[in-house]
This record gives structure tokens, C-alpha cells and sequence, in this order.
């Protein structure tokens, strides 16, 4: 029994002695290992600074290149105006007059195949007729409305003519009538009329009408002292005039004469509106006149086209 703790104590004293010594090496150990990192760590930065110059020295400098001499420079592309739109085609608008007595008139002038204004008598045999077949055909349609002439006793006056002395009711009421009789109606143009459109009374009581229902007015000009133009423009009622009446004579020379002065006042100013009959020689010479008009770059219109 003695002897067995004689050997245990032994063995504690012998394992004792191996950790103390074991402890001892480490604790030898620990500076060289110290030493040796610090050693990489200079060697590391020593070796990295004495080969940075010579990378930099290697490191390829791109020269600039010189900027070309003026004569090297390709040419610049002129520049280009903008090119003036074209000029708008002179326009011509032709009225007939005087529909709602005979349809079949109406018929042959509308045959001419171009655009026309068809100016309507209220209170005609056809008046309705008429309107509705040149509504259909393409044609615009007007109130001729009848006004009072010089001279009167010397004329056969329509039903429902304007007179200078009537008061401003009447005037509308005779007016109101008339867009009510004929349908499809865009303006207003005066049958005679060269004492009653030289009275500003009545053009004013007119004019009133025809702004309320948007419509134009158009100056037969039966009279050079007429106020119809002044009148429409003080009530902002688009308007036009007249330039001729193209067949005073029933003589086919003289009617293209007269449409070919038109056409020059159309050419001058851009626009003219031109009135002729229900006639066959005025439908023939519209007919013929249209090769010519064509290629002298008028355009025939219809009459709200010339207004303004």
C-alpha cells in the first residue's frame, strides 16, 4: 500500500516537472517568433519601395495629339434656308342670281361640274326646289334677299322687298322670313338694292340678323356709295364684294371678257367674286372658261371662301 502511493506521488512530481518545462520552451519560443514577423514585414516594405520607381519609370505617357491646322478641317455644309411656303392659289368665287324661277336653268349652270354659290328670290315659284338641288349638287347656297332700287317706279319690286323707309322690325322680320323659306342658306347677297344698302339704318337692322345666325354678306354693289361693307364690319359680319356682274350683255364674247377681268382682280388681290344669270350663254361660257381659268392657278371657290 505504501509503496503504491510512492509510485503515484512519483509519477505527479515527473508530469509536473514535463508541463513546467513544456511552459519554459514557449515562453523561449514567443521572441524569435516576433523577431522573425517583424523581419517579413520590413523585408515586405523595403522590397515594394525600391520597385515602385521602376514601374513608374515603364509607365507609357499617350502624347496629345496637335489640334488639325484650319486647312485640314473638312469644309462645313452651308446652311440650308427654309424654303417660303407657296404662295396661296388666287381664288374665284361665282354666284348665280336670281334662282327659284326656273330649275332647269339652275340645272345646266351647275352642269359646268365647278364649284358655284347659287343666290335664292324667297317668295319664287321653286325657291325650296332650287335650294335643295344645289344643296345636293355641291353648289353653297344664298338668300338673295330683294332692296329697295333707285328709282323704283321704273322696277317690278319682288314680294317682300327691304325698303329705305321701313323701321328696324320690319327689315328683320322681311329677313327672317326668307332663311326660313329657303333651307341650307350660308349668306346673304342683295337683289337691287342701290338705294336701300346706301341707308346705315337698314344695313345695321340687316346686319344684326346675320351675326346672330352666322352668316356672310356679300355686296352686289349696285351702288359705289353703298355702306353694306362699313356695315358688316362694325357688326363683325364676314363680308365680300362684288367686282362685276359678268353678263349685263347676252353676247358670249362679252361674258368671257368679263370673267377673264375677274380673274384678274382675283390675281391682283388673291380673291374676287364675280355674279352672273341663270342664262344658257353664262352657263356656256363658265364652261368653256374653266381649261382657262385652271391654267392661269386660280381656284374656283364658293363664296364663304372669299369672305372675311
Amino acid at each position: 500500500m505504501r509503496k503504491s502511493n510512492r509510485l503515484d506521488k512519483i509519477r505527479y512530481e515527473m508530469a509536473r516537472s514535463g508541463r513546467i518545462k513544456a511552459r519554459k520552451k514557449k515562453t523561449k519560443r514567443k521572441p524569435y517568433l516576433y523577431l522573425l514577423v517583424s523581419l517579413g514585414v520590413i523585408g515586405s516594405l523595403g522590397l515594394y519601395f525600391f520597385l515602385l520607381p521602376k514601374f513608374a519609370e515603364k509607365k507609357i505617357v499617350q502624347p496629345i495629339p496637335p489640334a488639325p491646322s484650319p486647312a485640314a478641317r473638312l469644309p462645313e455644309e452651308p446652311r440650308r434656308e427654309k424654303e417660303p411656303p407657296p404662295a396661296p392659289m388666287p381664288r374665284l368665287a361665282l354666284i348665280i342670281d336670281d334662282g327659284g324661277y326656273n330649275v332647269d336653268k339652275i340645272k345646266a349652270i351647275m352642269e359646268a361640274g365647278c364649284p358655284l354659290t347659287v343666290a335664292i328670290l324667297p317668295n319664287t315659284p321653286h325657291a325650296r326646289e332650287t335650294a335643295l338641288l344645289a344643296h345636293r349638287g355641291g353648289a353653297e347656297v344664298m338668300l338673295h334677299l330683294p332692296m329697295e332700287p333707285k328709282e323704283s317706279d321704273r322696277y317690278s319690286l319682288e314680294k317682300d322687298t327691304v325698303l329705305s323707309g321701313m323701321g328696324k322690325n320690319e327689315v328683320q322680320e322681311i329677313l327672317e322670313r326668307g332663311l326660313k323659306e329657303i333651307p341650307h342658306v350660308r349668306g346673304v347677297n342683295n337683289h337691287m338694292g342701290s338705294k336701300a344698302t346706301e341707308d346705315m339704318r337698314v344695313m345695321r337692322a340687316l346686319m344684326e340678323i346675320l351675326k346672330k345666325e352666322g352668316l356672310y354678306f356679300v355686296d352686289s354693289h349696285t351702288s359705289p356709295r353703298t355702306v353694306g361693307p362699313q356695315a358688316a364690319r362694325q357688326a363683325g359680319v364676314a363680308f365680300g364684294n362684288n367686282a362685276r356682274f359678268i353678263d349685263p350683255a347676252k353676247d358670249l364674247g362679252a361674258i368671257k371678257k368679263a370673267i377673264r377681268l375677274a380673274m384678274k382682280k382675283a390675281k391682283k388681290e388673291g380673291k374676287a367674286i364675280a355674279i352672273g344669270h341663270p342664262h344658257p350663254l353664262t352657263a356656256r361660257a363658265i364652261r368653256e372658261m374653266i381649261p382657262e381659268i385652271e391654267a392661269a392657278g386660280i381656284k374656283l371657290v364658293r363664296a364663304s371662301e372669299v369672305v372675311g
